[in-house]
C-alpha cells in the first residue's frame, strides 16, 4: 500500500493500514522536520510503514537527522517534487533593468509561509514593487494583491512577463511548487533554505528572519547585472529538465516499491517521540480535539439556522 495519511483518525489509510496481509506499507507525504505543527500525526504512520518517502527538499533530508524526528531517518527517502516545463511554459524573456526589478509572491498565508515578513520588507522597500498571487481572505497593505489566478492562465502569464522574481519567505516549508513553476515560466526564484532549496538548487538564498540582511540581499538582486540572473536562471532550467521532472520522481517511487530491504524502526528518544505526540494531540493545527471542536461548532451552526 502506497498512501498519504491525514490528520483525522478516520481517514482511509488510517483504516487500511490496520488491515493484515500487506506486504508493504509506504508512507509518501510533503514533510519538513522543524514544522511539529503540521507533520507531527505522520509520527504513528511511521511506525507503522515499512518506509517512509518524503517529499521535501534536499536541505529538509539533511537536517532531519538533527530534529525531534532524527529517529526516523532509516525509514526515511528524501524526494523533490517535479514540474512538466510543457504546463508551465517559459513566457518571461529579459528582465528589467537594474533598479526596476520587480518581486511576486505566489501562494497561501498558512503559518510557515511567513507572508507577514515579507509584508514588512516590501513597507521598508516602497521604491520596488512585490506582487502576490494568492486569495485576498488576509490582507498584505504592502503586496500588490492580483487574488488567486492559475499560473498558466492568461492574466498570470501576462503578470509573470513583467516579473523577474518569484520570492518566498518560509522558513518551515517543505518544498513549494511554486518555486518550480515560476522558475519554468522564466522568473528567478528567491528563498530562504527553510524553503528545502540552497544555492545550489537554482535559487537565490535570502534570509527569512533577518530584516536587515534579507534588505540587503533583495537590493542587491534589484541593482546587479543581468549577467548573473541569467546564469542562475540556465541553472535552474537544466535542474527542472534533468532532476526536478516526473520521470525522475516515478522513477523513484517505482523503485522503493520493488525495494525489498527491511527498514527498523524503534523509539530510543523518548523525549523527542513525547515532544511530537505533544504537538499531535494538543498544540498542532489539526489536533484532534481542534476538528471535534469544530466539528460540533458546525453542526450547532446547523441547528441554530434550523431554529
Amino acid at each position: 500500500m502506497l498512501g498519504h495519511p491525514r490528520w483525522e483518525n478516520n481517514c482511509t489509510f488510517n483504516s487500511l493500514v490496520k488491515l493484515k496481509g500487506w506486504k508493504k506499507v509506504i508512507v509518501i507525504h510533503p514533510f519538513c522536520p522543524q514544522d511539529l505543527q503540521s507533520y507531527s500525526h505522520l509520527l504513528k504512520y511511521c511506525i507503522l510503514a515499512d518506509r517512509f518517502i518524503a517529499i521535501t527538499g534536499r536541505y529538509w533530508g539533511k537536517e532531519t537527522g538533527r530534529s525531534f524526528f532524527s529517529e526516523w531517518t532509516k525509514k526515511f527517502l528524501q524526494i523533490d517534487l517535479a514540474v512538466d516545463s510543457k504546463n508551465f511554459p517559459k513566457v518571461k524573456g529579459s528582465f528589467n533593468a537594474p533598479g526596476k526589478r520587480k518581486f511576486i509572491f505566489i501562494g497561501n498565508h498558512t503559518h510557515y509561509k511567513n507572508v507577514s515578513f515579507l509584508n514588512q520588507i516590501a513597507e521598508q522597500l516602497q521604491e520596488i514593487e512585490f506582487h502576490r498571487f494568492g486569495p485576498y481572505s488576509k490582507k498584505f497593505p504592502n503586496l500588490i494583491q492580483h487574488g488567486t489566478h492559475e499560473l498558466n492562465s492568461t492574466y498570470a502569464k501576462n503578470l509573470i512577463k513583467k516579473m523577474d522574481f518569484m520570492i518566498t519567505m518560509g522558513n518551515r516549508d517543505a518544498n513549494p511548487t511554486t518555486i518550480l513553476e515560476s522558475s519554468a515560466m522564466g522568473l528567478v526564484a528567491v528563498c530562504p533554505v527553510g524553503s528545502g532549496y540552497t544555492e545550489s538548487d537554482g535559487v537565490f538564498n535570502i534570509s527569512g528572519t533577518d530584516f536587515n540582511s534579507a534588505i540587503q540581499k533583495i537590493n542587491y538582486l534589484n541593482k546587479c547585472n543581468a549577467v548573473s540572473l541569467e546564469k542562475k536562471r540556465t541553472q535552474m532550467r537544466a535542474l527542472i529538465d534533468n532532476y526536478y521532472c516526473w520521470p525522475r520522481f516515478v522513477r523513484q517511487i517505482v523503485s522503493e516499491i520493488k525495494n525489498k530491504g527491511v527498514y527498523d524502526y524503534k523509539i530510543r528518544n523518548v523525549w523527542s517521540s513525547s515532544v511530537i505526540y505533544l504537538f499531535y494531540f494538543i498544540l498542532g493545527r489539526k489536533a484532534p480535539w481542534k476538528i471535534t471542536v469544530k466539528s460540533c461548532l458546525k453542526k450547532f451552526k446547523k441547528l441554530l439556522n434550523i431554529f
